[in-house]
């Protein structure tokens, strides 16, 4: 077997040369890079992929065997590629060893875990990118032309919602660029790239912005989550007020009957899983919620097709021939609440009944991970309060309950708030509840007083004041302990506007917050 280059976690380990249709030692060719930069290309090939057969005209040097994609013929894919003019590609099957613990050597598969692991190094040192769409013809009627040309027809809301939802569903059955797993981080990292089709032409439209007039991943996006953020924001305006003085269609629906409500409530809940909505970087819920629409080949990629998106550096990937997905998620976790901390709990409370507290009965690494929350950042912008403590959490054992703490670096006290009994105060609750598609939605309750309980609030972000009230965002915890160890039941986010003298201030050096296992 060819030598395989040592890890550099600053570059990729190999680049496919164009030009004399060959895989290169990064090192080798590395003066050459510096100057002229590497593209990127990403497409789907899995679905199709015959493992058994190779395909023709395979470029030389490869360690590792790659699929026939009958389909795909390796010429056309190869003309696709030249389209960006750049002699040195990173193209993932070329250069990330292909197969798995029972078919690769132990160096490979290692090599696979590293290389898998600095992909956003790798997205971000690409001079030029493209996506290939290669089951969409642009002038075909595509779905997905359709979607980037917002070509839904606007009639009145139901039948949008209808439209929208039909549309997504046939954007997913007809591109797989929409429904793999390993895309839906290659869109985050590659936001503002070309989209080019079937041929390899570029979709051109005075609606886009970018690119001279030409499609980009962050048209995808646009449209649905501008729309996203519209339905988002007619609910917490009706949570404000149950008159009818608000003019806006979405409020006036979603006010005249429970059954309209709960239907806009679950189309958001779909639209958020589509993982076209806030598909950029730095929103960790929205990400891990777009799994729900994507297909992954290999469990642990489940994790590890994330890790760039997420920003997550630190994590190297690993393959075995029995997936320990429990232990991939828990490393996945921790690694993501420390790089992300408060954003990955900026999520709503369960309600109380047997369905609703499905995901409350799941450990962290669980609910989180397999992307079970859905983002409450749709609903309004984040104000975070300045030097909030940390957030870390260790795997639970039997001696070791299942939490994440808050505790500050210095080990100085945080301070936390409960109600008096005779306080003034106002709040509004977020609950998620289940579908019967899985997606989940949100119920935003009316604001109302906030009732005496023994509730501890954590505020991590400033609100809108109201007369008199000055307004926080907090985490709801219903403390199971106390002493030196106190710890509480995670409920989620909670608004609040009170009195200065409505809550009483208790000071800890650190508190748990129990998944509710």
């Amino acid at each position: 077997m060819a030598e395989i280059p040592p890890n550099n976690p600053n570059h990729p380990r190999w680049l496919l040369d164009l030009e004399n249709w060959a895989i290169r030692d990064y090192r080798e060719i590395e003066d050459e890079v510096l100057q002229n930069g590497y593209g990127i290309i990403s497409y789907t090939w899995g679905r199709w992929a015959s493992w058994n057969q190779v395909p023709p005209d395979v470029p030389a040097g490869l360690q590792w065997p790659v699929p026939l994609v009958e389909v795909l013929p390796l010429g056309l894919a190869r003309r696709v590629v030249s389209s960006m003019g750049i002699q040195y590609v990173w193209w993932d099957w070329m250069c990330v060893p292909q197969g798995n613990a029972s078919t690769l050597q132990p160096e490979l598969l290692e090599a696979k875990g590293q290389e898998v692991g600095k992909q956003m190094v790798i997205y971000q040192g690409a001079k030029r990118s493209i996506v290939w769409l290669h089951q969409t013809t642009w002038g075909k009627e595509s779905p997905v032309e359709k979607l980037l040309k917002n070509q839904i027809p606007k009639q009145n809301l139901p039948e949008y919602l209808a439209a929208v939802d039909g549309l997504l569903q046939d954007i997913q059955a007809a591109e797989p660029w929409l429904t793999s797993g390993w895309t839906l981080q290659e869109g985050v990292l590659l936001s503002e790239t070309l989209l080019l089709d079937h041929e390899g032409e570029a979709l051109r439209d005075e609606r886009f912005l970018h690119n001279q007039g030409q499609a980009s991943v962050l048209d995808l996006t646009a449209g649905l989550t501008t729309f996203a953020i519209h339905i988002a924001t007619a609910f917490l305006k009706m949570s404000e007020t149950q008159d009818g003085g608000d003019y806006d269609e979405v409020v006036q629906f979603i006010r005249a009957s429970d059954a309209n409500y709960q239907n806009v409530a679950q189309f958001l809940g779909r639209l958020l899983r589509s993982g076209l909505i806030a598909y950029t970087k730095k929103s960790p819920l929205y990400i891990l919620a777009g799994k729900f629409s994507r297909n992954y080949g290999v469990q642990e990629d489940q994790c590890w097709a994330l890790l760039g998106a997420l920003e997550l550096a630190n994590v190297t990937p690993w393959y075995s021939n029995v997936a320990d997905m429990d232990r991939v998620k828990s490393v996945f976790f921790a690694n993501l609440l420390q790089e992300h901390q408060w954003s990955t709990l900026l999520v709503a409370g369960a309600g109380e009944g047997e369905g609703e507290q499905k995901i409350s009965q799941l450990p962290w690494h669980l609910k989180v991970t397999d992307g079970n929350y859905l983002p409450l950042g749709i609903f309004f912008d984040v104000n975070w309060k300045p030097d909030l403590p940390g957030l870390s959490w260790t795997y639970p054992s039997p001696l070791v309950k299942d939490a994440i703490h808050i505790q500050t670096k210095t080990g100085a006290p945080f301070a936390v708030l409960k109600a008096r009994d005779n306080g003034s105060a106002l709040c509004r609750r977020y609950e998620q509840l289940p579908t019967a598609d899985e997606a989940g939605s949100i119920r935003i309750l009316p604001v109302g007083p906030l009732e005496p309980s023994k509730a501890l609030f954590f505020p991590i972000a400033d609100l809108e004041s109201r007369p008199n009230m000055p307004g926080s965002r907090c985490i709801e915890i219903i403390p199971t302990e106390t002493g030196a160890h106190p710890a509480g039941i995670f409920r989620g986010v909670i608004d609040i506007w009170a009195t200065e003298a409505t809550f009483e201030k208790l000071h800890y050096t650190k508190l748990s917050m129990l998944s509710g296992v």
